[in-house]
């Protein structure tokens, strides 16, 4: 199966957006516009795992348990053991082999895990004692082990100043949450998604400048966002308003999310950040091509050469996501994103093109839809065109796109609504 990576159709709606911004408003101030997402990153990433506790989602310490990459996903066993499903190719199973899997395989030689967090095309492990492993594509340094080989089997983290107690993933970069409450990451930093204050990429840990107090990480493609007290620090990429502090230029160090005080829980798709705010209330900031903001905008239609570029539907601020009460929690996809209900349903909005809303149809959305016969999720996670929802304990169900077994269910079958991941 072959398909148009969303990431070439992204990046050319969204310059024929921002070129109609300038012709609209070309003597406008402010942030200005910050250039490309990472041209380094091989393909944009989803969301990672946060230290908010998903009840009944949750595995070893109460770390979210259920992650997904761009065509894999992995899950954290109540017993600490770590398995994960679909592409292999750069190693990101974890399992000693470059061999993709249509079923779950154990990560081998890993202690006993508490958090696990996936990015494009690696995966990352907290375990006892807050010490880091990471496994796959390490063309960036995304391992942050000092050696730019890929491996198919967990390797240290190098030098960790101190214990990481939460952990984020991005399209090439790794980062965590320490014990003290600063951050550490390492990999590509193309657009600052380090936050050091500089643009080199690191092969081994590089301090987050001037963060402190922070409880909870998540990452996009090139942009990393912390949990900050009830409010949101975001750095990296921000051409597309990713960042949410009202500008569109890119920033090395962390900046504040402009009007948001009262943010529980985050994460990052791969060009949009989304809250869980008090009141159980949905923001979403950033690209909005394909409704990933989930606030009813209009969508664009496909771009035609001689055609006027689409109106700018983004937004560097956060808004707020339509048709969504009672959140217990929020989490994204490439393209997507979707929100776990109280009552155990789980509503999704954005890119749809492969199922991976799980609404039984393939229609792209701007306003959230629920997820077909599911009405038992405890945790979510999106990758680049399928989805995942752990239910319980040690159970999974998967929908979307399965090219590369990314669904679990022992075949290569795509499926439009929810499959049971075989052997969690």
């Amino acid at each position: 199966m072959s398909h148009t990576h969303p990431r070439t159709v992204r990046l050319a709606l969204a310059g024929l957006a921002l070129a109609g911004l300038a012709l609209s408003a070309c003597a406008a101030s402010g942030g200005g516009v910050g250039g490309p997402t990472t041209t380094t990153a091989p393909a944009p990433t989803t969301t990672t795992t946060t230290t908010t506790t998903i009840p009944g989602g949750t595995g070893g310490n109460g770390q979210t348990a259920l992650v997904s990459g761009r065509q894999h996903s992995c899950y954290l066993r109540t017993d600490g053991a770590v398995r994960c499903w679909g592409d292999n190719s750069y190693g990101q199973l974890g399992n000693g082999s470059d061999n993709s899997s249509t079923t779950p395989q154990t990560v081998v030689s890993l202690p006993t895990a508490t958090a696990i967090a996936a990015g494009a095309d690696h995966t990352c492990a907290i375990t006892t004692g807050g010490v880091v492993y990471c496994w796959g594509n390490n063309a960036s340094g995304q391992l942050g082990d000092g050696n730019g080989a890929s491996s198919n089997v967990p390797v240290a983290v190098f030098n960790l100043p101190a214990p990481a107690v939460a952990i984020a993933a991005g399209g090439s970069h790794t980062c965590v949450i320490k014990s003290t409450g600063g951050g550490s990451c390492w990999g590509d930093n193309f657009n600052g998604q380090l936050g050091t204050g500089g643009n080199s990429s690191a092969p081994t840990p590089r301090s987050v400048s001037g963060l402190s107090g922070a409880t909870a990480i998540t990452a996009g493609d090139a942009h990393t966002c912390a949990l900050v007290g009830a409010t949101v620090k975001c750095w990296g990429a921000n051409v597309s308003g990713q960042l949410g502090d009202a500008t569109n230029g890119d920033a090395n160090v962390p900046r504040t999310v402009s009007g948001l005080t009262t943010a529980t829980q985050i994460d990052a798709g791969d060009g949009f950040t989304c809250a869980r705010t008090t009141g159980a209330v949905v923001k979403c900031w950033g690209e909005n091509i394909y409704g990933q903001l989930g606030n009813g905008a209009t969508l664009p239609p496909p771009p035609v050469a001689g055609n006027p570029p689409p109106t700018n539907i983004n937004s560097n601020v956060p808004v707020s996501v339509l048709n969504v009460s009672g959140a217990v929690v929020v989490r994204t996809g490439s393209d997507h994103g979707c929100a776990v209900l109280s009552g155990g349903s789980l509503k999704c909005w954005g890119q749809n093109s492969s199922g991976q809303l799980g609404d039984g149809l393939t229609t792209t959305r701007s306003t959230p839809a629920a997820v077909s016969s599911l009405t038992d999720a405890s945790g979510m996670a999106g990758g680049e065109d399928h989805s995942c929802a752990s239910r319980g304990a040690n159970a999974v169900s998967c929908w979307g796109d399965n090219v590369s077994g990314q669904l679990g269910s022992g075949n290569n079958t795509a499926s439009l609504t929810p499959v049971a991941v075989s052997g969690i």
